[in-house]
């Protein structure tokens, strides 16, 4: 799959986006306008009563109520429009939050977590910076609902709204994110509680070459499903583990329990149906569900982008929650997201548009994936208040691969697309994985603090198979990669050496326990993790630890410190037999932060952080495909923000981070730097309430440009009397910079009310200058020269309507 690839998703898309609710035969629950309040303890998740809710409007009207005993507020007669929200309780936090929308004629669902009370904190702004609620990183962050679908230059992906995190850094092109210097690949990815890392479309098959940074084009998720996004840059508990790079949990909206919305968007590549209510089956239950289907193929056509192929892709949420007896819930949760993607030869002769003759993309591919994920999560109480937490989940994740490539340079310019050498089916790939997991979680609140422990047992099966068909000589290569001599200025695979199967089957299981103590102004966590990975016949133990302490009512200072490993990827272990053996990777992390809250709504924080990298996987062979835990390294740094949360209809931030993250393969070799490193990444954003009708949203970013290898161009490589063909030869690990990057991504919404129905519209600009960012090369043996792609100015349209 090519770098080119859908340039599209990231954003040149102008979308019709129709959001319509029906008149039904069975009525709304109730057409006030208003809202649901639910409270609930942070800790426990029970629900608390007797909390103060202060409601207060743009125009400065207010109107406080008391929740009841049960937890759950029914507000009802509000005015259309922006809401400021604070729930108070004593011997808990306040939670303040900055804008919550209440739509005419619905009941809008809120839940408020309120945490223990910790100091001499007084209150949490729920969004942005979380530092106050724990002994988290203090870059911890926490996204709501309307942040994920507001966010400049999210084009509807709930990966590009997280832009802006502090130690997050995305470039734009890609759905995928990178922190601290650790790769995509790196982050560990909780969907309901549930690992999943298989969230994002379009990436590289098995047996590809890595050309998509470790990430894909498209997220799974729009924003508008997620309903809360929870970001760690590191420094999280014992209870997650696998990954080392960085934590992300993301939640699925829970479905409106009182009113019914019906949503149908439609634009140039397909369209999204969705539903957001009651269940009407049973009146405690609420369902959320979401279907889109797209063909870029012929929105690409529409545009004049024929050389990109035809990717296909359905994605189909749905999720039920139900309340039951005595505080308890089942949430139950199924995605279907299958995707697929055809290049034939015709669209490689459509790759020379700039150029006739100059085809700068011959790959042919025919690839199918499917992806699937089905759990279900009880929640109940146990005698003595603990909290029980059950979770079965299963996933399934199959590939199907073949590829190619054209030879449209060998015939005259203008020969019919059959008449066009080709070797179609040179590679084809077979991956499919299965999981299945049960998760047992015990979270009790102590006098002196909360207790958690766990145990998570999941059975692992793993076919994967590759098939070349002939030989097939590839133009880019490193200078230790095998060869019969050097002066072959290029590699070749085959059969011999490519063909592989493996077939393999394991139970993993993970322990943990957690305990917190609250002693006033300070707070300190202590905990371990163990794991045995049966993959790597490995015993893994996990101490980990975080304090924090209140040292003025206007400064907290927070500590982390833990060991994370993280096991290989399975298209390692499959590439070669003697990739079998390979062990996780050990990353001992650490941190020391300060949060400084200068006032009400300006807060500022400082983090710097160690990390020590051990028994690191790298290729020692890129013909043979060969891996081994010979790698160590370093990389530490230190992120910062300086946020004004919303007030008075505007907030802002400005983040800076530094990282020097460096590698070396082999003991006592050189370091140099990690492939994702960025040493200075710098934004700024800002969001606008102008009025109850229009919302400006917008981001400026620029970062150091990623690592690259120095290379030599050899000419002729294939000798006299062949075609002619050129190599590139990577003589050096990343010792040169791509240039830096730079964008700034506008987003306007506009909002009116006519009647009863609701009009929003909305433009999302990514990359508004249309600067280049380079982050790869992609090498075009036919003309010797690297292919670059131009920056754009990728725009998307939006209209919808509510009522």
């Amino acid at each position: 799959m090519t770098v080119k690839l859908i340039k599209w998703v990231s954003g040149g898309v102008m979308a019709l986006n129709l959001s319509l609710v029906p008149q039904l035969s069975w009525a709304d629950v109730s057409n006030n306008t208003g809202l649901r309040v639910t409270t609930v303890s942070e800790e426990t998740l029970k629900k608390l009563g007797q909390v103060t809710i202060t409601l207060q409007s743009r125009e400065g009207d207010e109107r406080v109520e008391l929740t009841p005993g049960e937890g759950s507020l029914l507000l009802t007669e509000l005015s259309p429009g922006l809401y400021e929200v604070v729930a108070s309780k004593d011997g808990y936090l306040a939670i303040r939050l900055p804008t919550v929308r209440v739509i005419d004629s619905k009941i809008t669902p809120l839940v408020i977590k309120l945490p223990l009370s910790q100091g001499a904190i007084e209150e949490v702004l729920v969004l942005g910076n979380a530092s106050a609620r724990g002994m988290n990183s203090v870059g911890a962050s926490l996204l709501d609902r309307e942040s994920l679908r507001s966010a400049a230059g999210s084009g509807s992906d709930v990966l590009r709204a997280l832009d802006g995190l502090p130690g997050l850094f995305s470039g734009g092109e890609f759905s995928s994110f990178t922190v601290r210097g650790a790769g995509p690949r790196d982050n560990l990815i909780l969907v309901d509680g549930v690992p999943f890392d298989n969230v994002i479309h379009f990436s590289d098959s098995f047996g590809e070459k890595e050309e998509l940074e470790g990430g894909g084009r498209y997220s799974i998720f729009a924003p508008n499903i997620i309903g809360e996004a929870e970001f760690q840059p590191g420094g999280w508990t014992p209870a997650y583990g696998g990954k080392s790079g960085s934590l992300l949990k993301l939640d699925v909206a829970e479905g409106n329990r009182d009113t019914a919305s019906y949503t149908a968007r439609l634009d140039l590549a397909g369209v999204e149906l969705g539903y957001d209510g009651p269940s009407r089956i049973h009146s405690g239950t609420s369902v959320l569900f979401s279907a889109r289907d797209y063909n870029f193929g012929q929105m690409f056509e529409f545009i004049g982008l024929d050389d990109e192929g035809e990717p296909k892709l359905t994605d189909v949420v749905l999720k039920t929650s139900t309340d039951l007896p005595a505080d308890g819930k089942l949430n139950i949760l199924a995605i279907y997201a299958p995707e697929s993607f055809v290049r034939d030869i015709d669209h490689v002769l459509a790759s020379d548009e700039d150029e006739p003759g100059n085809y700068t993309d011959v790959e042919l591919s025919d690839v199918e994936k499917d992806n699937q994920l089905f759990s279900a999560h009880l929640q109940s109480w146990l005698p003595r208040d603990w909290l029980l937490a059950n979770r079965v989940y299963h996933r399934l994740y199959e590939e199907r691969s073949i590829s190619g490539e054209g030879y449209p340079d060998l015939v005259p310019i203008g020969t019919p697309a059959a008449a066009v050498p080709q070797r179609p089916d040179i590679l084809r790939s077979f991956h499919n994985e299965t999981e299945s997991g049960y998760m047992l979680d015990l979270t009790k609140e102590l006098s002196f603090g909360e207790f958690s422990t766990g145990l998570h047992v999941s059975q692992i099966d793993l076919e994967m198979d590759l098939k070349l068909k002939d030989n097939w000589i590839q133009y880019t290569f490193d200078d230790g990669d095998s060869r019969p001599s050097e002066a072959q200025k290029y590699i070749e695979f085959t059969p011999e050496l490519m063909n592989s199967h493996y077939e393999r089957s394991e139970s993993n299981i993970a322990a943990y326990i957690n305990q917190q103590l609250n002693l006033g102004d300070f707070d300190i966590r202590f905990g371990a993790r163990w794991e045995q990975d049966n993959f790597a016949d490995q015993s893994l133990f996990s101490p980990r630890v975080g304090a924090a302490w209140t040292a003025f009512d206007d400064m907290r200072l927070t500590l982390t410190a833990g060991r994370y490993y993280q096991a290989p990827n399975f298209d390692e272990r499959a590439s070669d037999p003697s990739n079998e053996n390979l062990e996780n990777e050990r990353i001992d992390q650490f941190s020391f932060g300060m949060n400084y809250q200068f006032h009400r709504n300006l807060a500022f924080f400082f983090e710097p952080y160690y990390q020590k990298l051990n028994n690191l996987i790298v290729e020692t062979d890129g013909v043979d495909r060969t891996f081994a835990n010979t790698g160590s390294g370093k990389s530490w740094g230190v992120d910062s923000a300086l946020t004004r949360s919303f007030d008075n209809g505007w907030s802002a931030d400005m983040k800076y981070s530094y990282n020097n993250a460096e590698i070396r393969d082999f003991d006592h070799s050189p370091l140099y730097k990690a492939d994702f490193n960025r040493e200075h990444s710098f934004s700024i954003g800002s969001v606008w309430e102008i009025n109850d009708r229009w919302k400006i949203s917008s981001r400026w970013k620029w970062a150091s440009g990623q690592p690259k290898d120095s290379a030599i161009i050899h000419a002729n490589v294939l000798g006299d009397g062949q075609p002619l063909r050129y190599s590139k030869e990577y003589i050096t690990n990343n010792t040169e910079r791509y240039d830096d990057y730079a964008s700034i991504n506008l987003r306007v919404d506009y909002r009116r009310s006519i009647g009863a129905t609701d009009i929003i519209a909305f433009i999302d600009i990514i990359n508004l200058t249309g600067s280049e960012n380079p982050s790869s090369d992609e090498f075009n043996e036919r003309s010797g020269k690297d292919d670059v792609n131009d920056g754009e100015m990728l725009p998307i349209f939006g209209l919808r309507l509510e009522w």
